[in-house]
């Protein structure tokens, strides 16, 4: 019988379905399918937790619109920042969209006529060398949590230039991950015997000789119930029941004797707690790397934020950003990016300034002409004025023109 055969035999057990017969050699698949489930989760752990780093780093950003070199806020705009399609907001779309772009290495988006963006969640590409690739069987709409949902396949074919295509790199994140995690994991399998192994119960059975010869009673049939019969019963069951146990009482028949070992050898040291949570910590670490996430931020460690987010920012955030904003832009503007018309993805958000460093920040930022009032206000969480003064910049007279500069010092040396 397979292991499917034996989730049937637990679902016949639970509801009433038919019943199998299961062997040991069932069990044992069992318990080597359950380690690899919990193999899995930890390696779903470390990934998801990266994934939910970038996304929520990703979903704090604004993605401007720019026209002729001017910033307008129309109905792409509106898309990306508020309302992909009917069913997601901005930030569920882009945790849907770097979900699939880090555990698939790639991910595809489409567009209906309506506008909506979707995430295909399978498809078949076809690619080709000298003609646009094509993309088959689109679907969308499929539940990866278990929930209720009618997904939709699109019965038409859709080419590169239709569709919004991104790819995170040549090699497959998750593959090589899936192969570096599987090592640890052995590793912890052996930590976590040993930490069970360093705290478990200890002890000495002594048995009289003349108990293999006393009267045990009988069994429900009638028969009598030999030494061997209580022996197996002690040792497969009495003992592992009192052993689970957190107060039990073990009765014991005449001539049987145990004596606990309380050694100090047997008790469980910070030791085998490290081994442990050292192999989980390398594990957080390596996919950390994989990502271009600080292993500390992955840790949940507070020391030095500011520049961990910086490092964050630099080579885990922006990477992705620029791939998302370079496949957006040439697919939706062509080379209309030459002649200003563009997005952007603002990823100064996701630095939060304190009002301190704001204000030394704003008060030479304004002084250069570089900001407006409107600019700091923004930058500080709040409203935009959108006044015709808030919006003026202006320059202190310590800056002056290059040309003027030159011609003054030419001027000096002429007199």
């Amino acid at each position: 019988m397979s292991f499917s055969d034996f989730w049937k035999f637990i679902q016949g057990k639970m509801l009433g379905g038919k019943t199998y017969q299961v062997t040991s050699s069932d069990l044992d698949e069992y318990v080597k399918t359950s380690k690899k489930w919990n193999e899995l989760s930890q390696y779903k752990f470390a990934v998801h937790t990266g994934i939910n780093i970038i996304a929520n780093a990703l979903s704090s950003c604004e993605i401007r619109t720019f026209r002729d070199w001017k910033e307008i806020r129309e109905s792409q705009y509106y898309t990306w920042n508020y309302q992909p399609n009917q069913n997601e907001n901005s930030n569920q779309f882009i945790h849907h969209l770097v979900e699939n772009l880090i555990l698939n290495n790639e991910c595809l988006v489409i567009q209906t006529r309506r506008g909506d963006l979707l995430i295909a969640d399978t498809y078949t590409h076809e690619h080709y060398a000298m003609y646009q690739d094509v993309f088959r069987d689109v679907t969308v709409g499929q539940s990866t949590d278990g929930m209720v949902t009618s997904p939709y396949t699109f019965p038409q074919k859709f080419k590169m230039s239709n569709v919004l295509f991104y790819r995170l790199s040549n090699e497959n994140v998750q593959k090589l991950l899936m192969e570096l995690v599987a090592e640890y994991c052995g590793l912890m399998e052996v930590a976590v015997d040993k930490f069970i192994k360093s705290g478990g119960e200890r002890g000495i059975l002594t048995i009289d000789a003349m108990s293999t010869t006393a009267n045990y009673g009988t069994k429900p049939d009638g028969t009598p119930r030999t030494f061997n019969d209580i022996y197996t019963e002690l040792l497969n069951k009495q003992f592992k029941d009192y052993f689970k146990s957190s107060t039990a009482v073990l009765p014991l028949f005449k001539g049987f004797h145990y004596d606990q070992k309380t050694s100090e050898a047997l008790k469980r040291s910070t030791s085998e707690i490290k081994d442990v949570s050292d192999i989980d910590d390398k594990i957080l670490e390596k996919v950390a790397q994989t990502l271009m996430i600080p292993p500390q931020i992955m840790k949940g460690d507070v020391a030095d934020v500011s520049q961990l987010t910086k490092n964050l920012l630099t080579f885990g955030i922006s990477p992705i950003a620029s791939i998302i904003e370079t496949e957006n832009n040439r697919k939706s503007y062509g080379e209309a990016v030459l002649t200003g018309s563009f997005q952007k993805i603002d990823t100064s958000r996701i630095i939060h300034m304190t009002p301190q460093e704001l204000a030394t920040a704003s008060d030479k930022m304004i002084s250069c002409g570089a900001w407006n009032i409107d600019d700091v206000r923004v930058k500080a969480g709040d409203v935009p004025l959108m006044t015709e003064w808030s919006q003026r910049h202006v320059m202190t007279k310590n800056y002056a023109d290059i040309t003027d500069v030159i011609a003054t010092k030419e001027g000096e040396k002429n007199a």
